[in-house]
Parts: C-alpha cells; sequence; structure tokens
C-alpha cells in the first residue's frame, strides 16, 4: 500500500499511565509509519509523576517523530489540547485519545479529510439510559439556541486541516471552548463514524446528560445571561402584580390573613429566581475576568524530543 505524501500530526493528551505509554507509543508509530510518508506524535503532559517522565524519556531514544511537552501545571483539557494545536507543524492534525479512539483510525479519517473536508469529527455509538435518550432532545435543542451545532453522538476525535487549525488557534482563548471554535470556524465538515474502545464498560446517563449540557451552556455562550434577565424582568413584573393585588385586597376586603400562603410561596419564588440570577451573574464575571486578565492559558514546562531519525537515507533536496 503507498503511503499518503501528507504530514500528520498526532496529539495525544497523557496522564499517570506508564503502564500503557509504550505499547501506545508503539502502535502510533507503526500505523504511522505504514500509512504516512511523513508524521509526528506530539504528547500533552499535564503534569504528571516523575515516573511516567522518566520512562518517556527512554521512549524518545527508541521512537521516532515523538515530541513530549510537559505543562507546568494542570489545565482544562481543552487548553491542553490547544497547546498542541499551537506547536503540531503537520498538514493534518489529529486529536487522538489512548483510551477512548483504536489506532487504526487514524489513518481512515486523515483520507476523508483529504476528499476536501476542513474538519473530520468523529463519532461512535455508546450505550444510553432511558433517562439520557428522554433528556437528549431537550438538550440539543438548548445547545442549538447557543450555536453549538455537534453531530449526534460525537467524540473528542477529530481531524483538523493546517488552515482549520490556523483559524482556531487564532480565534482567541480556548479554555472550554475549543470544540465549539473548530465546529465554528466555517470550513466545511464531515462525520467519521467508528467504534470506540470499551462500547459496554460505558453508559451515557440522565446525571452526566443533565451536567454536560449545562457546561455546554454556560461556559459556550453569553446567551443563558439573557435568559437569566429575562427571568429576572418576569419575576419583577410578578412582584409589581402581586403589590397591585395586596393593595386591591387591602381596600376590598378586611382580613388579609387568607394570602398569608400565598405570600410565603411567591416570597420564596422570587427568592430562587434572585439566587439563580446571581449563580449565573458569578460565572459570567469569573469568565470575563479570566479572559481579561494577561496570563497565558498554559505553559509549558519542557519540550523534549526523540532523539532517533525517522528516515536519515531520506533528503530534503532532490536534484533532477
Amino acid at each position: 500500500m503507498d503511503k499518503l505524501n501528507s504530514f500528520v500530526s498526532v496529539i495525544s493528551l497523557i496522564e499517570d499511565n506508564e503502564d500503557t505509554i509504550e505499547s501506545y507509543l508503539q502502535s502510533l508509530h507503526t500505523h504511522l509509519d505504514e500509512n504516512f510518508e511523513d508524521y509526528e506524535i506530539v504528547l500533552i503532559d499535564q503534569n504528571s509523576s516523575q515516573t511516567l517522565t522518566n520512562k518517556l524519556e527512554k521512549l524518545l531514544t527508541q521512537i521516532p517523530s515523538v515530541r513530549y511537552l510537559k505543562l507546568a501545571f494542570r489545565v482544562h483539557d481543552d487548553v491542553a489540547l490547544a497547546a498542541g494545536l499551537e506547536n503540531a507543524i503537520g498538514d493534518f492534525v489529529v486529536l487522538h485519545s489512548e483510551s477512548e479512539d483504536p489506532v487504526d483510525c487514524i489513518s481512515h479519517i486523515v483520507k476523508q479529510s483529504l476528499d476536501g473536508f476542513d474538519i473530520v469529527i468523529g463519532a461512535s455509538t455508546q450505550n444510553q439510559t432511558i433517562g439520557y435518550k428522554l433528556i437528549r432532545p431537550l438538550i440539543q435543542r438548548i445547545l442549538k439556541q447557543i450555536g453549538y451545532n455537534v453531530p449526534r453522538n460525537a467524540t473528542g476525535l477529530r481531524c483538523l486541516s493546517r488552515r482549520a487549525v490556523n483559524a482556531v488557534t487564532q480565534s482567541g482563548k480556548f479554555h472550554h471552548k475549543l470544540y465549539v471554535r473548530i465546529n465554528n470556524t466555517g470550513y466545511p465538515y464531515t462525520v467519521f463514524h467508528y467504534a470506540q474502545k470499551n462500547y459496554n464498560d460505558k453508559k451515557r446517563t440522565l446525571r452526566n446528560g443533565i451536567l454536560q449540557g449545562l457546561y455546554l451552556l454556560i461556559f459556550n455562550s453569553t446567551r443563558p445571561l439573557r435568559w437569566m434577565s429575562g427571568l429576572g424582568v418576569f419575576g419583577s413584573l410578578m412582584a409589581f402584580s402581586f403589590s397591585l393585588y395586596s393593595i386591591v385586597i387591602h381596600y376590598f376586603k378586611e382580613t388579609v390573613i387568607e394570602g398569608w400562603t400565598t405570600m410565603v410561596l411567591f416570597t420564596s419564588m422570587l427568592f430562587m429566581i434572585m439566587f439563580m440570577i446571581l449563580a449565573f451573574f458569578g460565572e459570567y464575571l469569573g469568565r470575563l475576568l479570566n479572559e481579561r486578565n494577561d496570563q497565558n492559558d498554559y505553559t509549558v514546562s519542557f519540550e523534549k524530543t526523540s532523539s532517533v531519525m525517522l528516515n536519515e537515507k531520506r533528503k530534503n533536496v532532490i536534484n533532477n
């Protein structure tokens, strides 16, 4: 089989997985070497243990085309992947997970991108509880209101062309927003269907669906802030109406003790609305403070590369 004449970068986040990192890198190297002329493996380490660091330094002397970036402190996965995007130099960049994505899907997703799609989004069917199936249509409808249009059963697997990578890395902060920025680049995209690892061990529950929906809703759009503002206006109108009602009752009815239960219930509702608004204000104020500071999203503690060459006989100058 002819190798593709494209430079492919594979980005993978690594944790304290010293038991599996060697086999993972070996399988990645074998697959990439069989399918591509040029490639690199970019490992992003979020300040894992020294044991893993020592093992990777040893592997760098055995496996070619590996770049090891260790971050100075732990950040959100979106930021860590963005660090890989900013440092990758391939014509096509693949976001790959050791624990979820098979290695052989890399060549397929790159070939799909070569067909004219700047972005290829991985999708895999997962086990779902009845509660998750019931709540999912509502969550998807709400997320569409904030412009989060992600294909059904989308995973973290992505393949981006060089111009898509440039569009993502030049669009500002990455915290909690990487996949949204990828989808909103405006470049054509398609879906790559595959089977994730450990399919039977994973199940999407109602709780996970609600938490994921709230996470995407709060951290990827300011529209919920306007929804909360509208709710506050509605609560104010209700309070004003109730005050008018109490005045009317005062003049037309001698006893007002009968409305005590209604007043307590209504006051409780107003307090609930108020605290919900304050909670959202707190989240958005925190986001504003984070986005206005001059700190970088991440800091690279050090970078190391493989000490063995991919092809010692290859030359970058050809004389005809």
